[in-house]
């Protein structure tokens, strides 16, 4: 798998590029992305949360998703109480191609699972540099 480390506010992260191959480590949120014709489309599986729970931040080429997770159920019945909790913070951090509009990215959340659209520079805009062969 690819992975970049880089430092940003004097905070050491993991960044995984937007075409690395997942090994057998569990992730969470699992994430799907995919290009499609004019855009990258990312879907985390989130289930659980509100939206209000959940950041979603694109800086300097690095999209991160992240939040805190925060499940607590109480059972009681006539002959037994039970109550458990789950806490937890996640991150994911994807480092993302160039060619895309950064002030036209949005994101939705809907029944568990967040869709991050982030659009595609047309092709006119996108960087391409000329090599001169000498």
């Amino acid at each position: 798998m690819v992975r970049r480390l880089f430092q940003k506010n004097k905070q050491l992260s993991h960044a995984e590029s937007v075409f690395s191959e997942t090994g057998s480590l569990v992730r969470f949120p699992a994430v799907d992305i995919e290009e499609q014709d004019n855009s990258y489309v990312v879907h985390a599986e989130i289930p659980g949360m509100k939206k209000d729970e959940i950041d979603v931040e694109y800086r300097d080429g690095y999209l991160m998703i992240r939040g805190e997770k925060k499940f607590e159920r109480e059972d009681k019945r006539r002959d037994f109480h039970r109550i458990e909790r789950s806490y937890g913070s996640f991150q994911r951090t994807f480092e993302i191609p160039e060619d895309i509009q950064a002030d036209a990215i949005k994101a939705e959340y809907k029944n568990g699972v967040l869709e991050i659209r982030l659009p595609l520079l047309s092709p006119e805009k996108r960087r391409v540099k000329r090599i001169q062969i000498s």
